[in-house]
């Protein structure tokens, strides 16, 4: 896919080590011999890569990320995509998805995807990011869907696909692409398709069902969860925590929350760890333990953080957003119970 926005130097990477080792002197470049900015190129990935401390150099145009597309190259997984989206959003850097490679996991499944249709099935994902801040040049995708409630017809092949009225990443319609799900070692599992004689070509796709923000339908699905424990469910804000929120003010709280979560959480070992959060006394330790968020063995358990390393700056904000959602959940049904 082309993109339009600007870049004199480009840094590419492809594993933890490499992205360490390559930004490590980025705020050192002299912005003058880069007027159009630096773009970071993820491509292809080929594991999770955490560069949040990187992002903060104000000269960065855009991040990219790929996959391989050697036909036996390394698999690239789409959680790592939407990690590597999540740390951009927390800088406002655009961010683009451009290419799936020839291998790619998505949801656990593993897919071979032919070259022709590895930009598209990116492009379907959509999931690019532009902040808003950057809007005075706002990019241009080249978008392989038709516009809204119209309908494509392949005679030849006998295929029909119907856009939906929502927007591309959360459509339901059948991929009628040549790429094949690869089947499980063991595993005799036969891939239901119509033959061409019959109204269309049905050959199981991927559908990505991504909403703008993934992270708030995570959340749902966790409080969902933890409501099912009778002991993450009999934590609820008292009458002074309440008040204390509204003296202090949402962005007080999330400063408090974000200083406790890096020093008795974030660390490899915390001290004293299980019994670091208190029961009661601020919102954040009551939104700890209704989250599971107060000790690395819960955080582990409910969130599959692994334990015994430090959280990454990603994993810090994700805990800080888990716990503002629920505090803020708590805050919004007392207002309603009250009227």
């Amino acid at each position: 896919m082309d993109i339009s926005v600007k870049a004199s130097l480009s840094i590419s990477f492809s594993n933890q080590r490499e992205a360490e080792e390559k930004l490590a002197v980025i705020n050192e470049l002299n912005l003058e011999e880069i007027p159009d900015g630096v773009a970071l190129l993820a491509e292809p990935l080929t594991e999770k890569v955490d560069i949040a401390s990187f992002l903060d150099f104000e000269n960065i145009s855009y991040l990219s990320c790929s996959g391989d597309d050697s036909e036996d190259g390394s698999v690239l997984d789409f959680d790592w995509v939407l990690d590597l989206r999540r740390q951009c959003i927390l800088h406002d850097i655009p961010f683009y998805f451009t290419s799936t490679g020839a291998n790619f996991r998505m949801r656990g499944r593993d897919f071979h995807i032919s070259e022709k249709f590895r930009e598209s099935q990116a492009a379907k994902a959509d999931v690019h990011y532009f902040p808003v801040s950057r809007a005075f040049n706002p990019p241009v995708f080249q978008s392989t869907f038709a516009p809204k409630n119209s309908t494509n017809h392949d005679r030849a092949a006998g295929i029909t696909e119907a856009t939906s009225s929502q927007s591309a990443n959360t459509s339901g319609v059948e991929d009628f692409l040549n790429f094949k799900e690869v089947t499980p070692a063991g595993e005799n599992i036969k891939s239901e398709r119509l033959s061409s004689e019959d109204d269309g070509i049905s050959i199981p796709g991927i559908n990505y069902e991504i909403e703008v923000e993934p992270e708030d339908r995570y959340i749902d699905k966790l409080f969902t969860r933890i409501s099912c424990s009778k002991f993450r469910s009999s934590f609820h804000l008292r009458e002074q925590e309440r008040t204390y929120y509204l003296s202090q003010g949402e962005e007080v709280i999330r400063r408090h929350a974000m200083d406790f979560v890096s020093k008795k959480l974030a660390p490899a070992e915390p001290e004293n760890d299980g019994k670091q959060t208190p029961m009661k006394g601020h919102p954040v330790f009551i939104a700890q333990h209704a989250t599971a968020c107060c000790c690395r063995g819960c955080l582990h358990k409910w969130h599959h953080v692994p334990e015994h390393r430090p959280l990454t700056e990603s994993e810090q904000q994700y805990v800080v957003k888990i716990l503002m959602s629920w505090i803020k959940k708590e805050m919004s049904e007392n207002l309603t119970g009250n009227n």
